[in-house]
């Protein structure tokens, strides 16, 4: 079977197209195919859903493949777009410089600059084939520095990481997630809104990991209470016992249960390095992926009569990161860092 790395965010996308009616009959098709084809549906079993021959679900596939949803959604026996083609240029500048949430958005701005009004179909088509994706937007810390980000990731992390790599070192990326028993909710495939219970109460498990870079091992300590100096000195004696004699670097927030005597003096004592972040640089910490995993993967959309079954939910996952799922960790934790500007070199 031919394989295709489908992002959520490109799900999402064929995902609306499929909700717009007048998406054209044959593209809808396509679309099914590469969604069914998406969830290791047989390609016999889309042929006859879709009333084509298997030959034409592995065509659409490959057009997928090759040409992402702009080449699936080209209608290649009707263009109805092609009027608005002498002003495409002003058109893809007007995206860049301020891009549209909906593509009722879009064929507004396509009516203004080229005074031809589109559907909001035909406008969706555009923007794919201008590159368009739908994207989610991200949170960017106000007050982070991104020329300090770019200084810090050159002259303190890569150097350490490069040490790992060379198997002189392990680097440990550290944070603390807060689990509060209630609805994670996130977007389902489904053909009706789904309704999530809700938990009540404030109980919460706290969780304090460290990710490492070279072997992708996953440390922590679980507590439903507090996480303060005494967890964190207790996370550098578990990470001394689990390592000892090899030189280790926790790459660690500012956090002022991380940064202070107590946590200095026992990484002093057990001869472990501590490295702090720059101020409002969550970006630069790869155990942030580590924690949306874990939302994802056991929480999300899932409801839990009680504290215990949350946990043990929670705890069950974070155990398999060092089995079964550990694979996950191998391509999360890589060295590709979200930088939020270009700064100088």
């Amino acid at each position: 079977m031919i394989e295709l790395k489908i992002t959520d965010d490109e799900r999402e996308a064929i995902a609306e197209e499929l909700d717009d009616p007048e998406v054209d009959p044959r593209i809808r098709r396509k679309l099914m195919a590469v969604r069914m084809h998406d969830l290791d549906v047989p390609h016999a079993t889309i042929a006859a859903a879709l009333n084509i021959s298997d030959d034409t679900v592995t065509n659409y596939v490959k057009l997928y493949r090759d040409e992402g949803l702009a080449g699936l959604m080209e209608n290649r026996h009707y263009k109805p777009t092609s009027s608005v083609a002498p002003f495409i240029v002003e058109i893809e500048r007007s995206f860049s410089e301020a891009p549209v949430a909906t593509a009722a958005e879009g064929a507004e701005r396509i009516d203004s600059i080229s005074g031809i009004r589109l559907s909001d179909s035909q406008a969706r088509r555009i923007m794919i084939q201008l590159g368009l994706k739908f994207r989610k937007c991200a949170a960017v810390p106000g007050k982070a520095d991104p020329q300090m980000q770019f200084d810090f990731l050159q002259d303190e992390l890569l150097p350490r990481l490069e040490e790992a790599r060379n198997g002189e070192r392990r680097v440990f990326f550290v944070d603390a997630a807060h689990f509060v028993l209630g609805a994670f909710l996130g977007m389902i495939w489904s053909f009706t809104r789904i309704f999530v219970p809700s938990g009540c109460g404030r109980q919460r498990y706290n969780v304090l990991g460290a990710v490492e870079t070279r072997d992708h091992d996953f440390v922590s300590i679980r507590t439903t209470g507090s996480v303060n100096a005494d967890t964190v000195c207790e996370l550098v004696r578990k990470l001394d016992q689990a390592y000892p004699g090899e030189e280790i670097t926790l790459v660690m927030d500012n956090a002022r249960y991380q940064r202070n005597k107590k946590v200095f003096a026992a990484a002093e004592k057990y001869g472990i390095e501590l490295l702090f972040l720059p101020s409002y640089s969550p970006n630069l910490n790869l155990i942030e992926r580590v924690w949306r995993l874990v939302k994802a993967r056991c929480l999300r959309n899932r409801y839990f009569d009680d504290f215990p079954k949350f946990i043990g939910a929670i705890d069950e996952f974070i155990d398999s990161l060092s089995g079964e799922n550990r694979a996950c960790l191998q391509s999360l934790v890589t060295e590709n860092f979200q930088l939020f500007e270009n700064p100088k070199s």
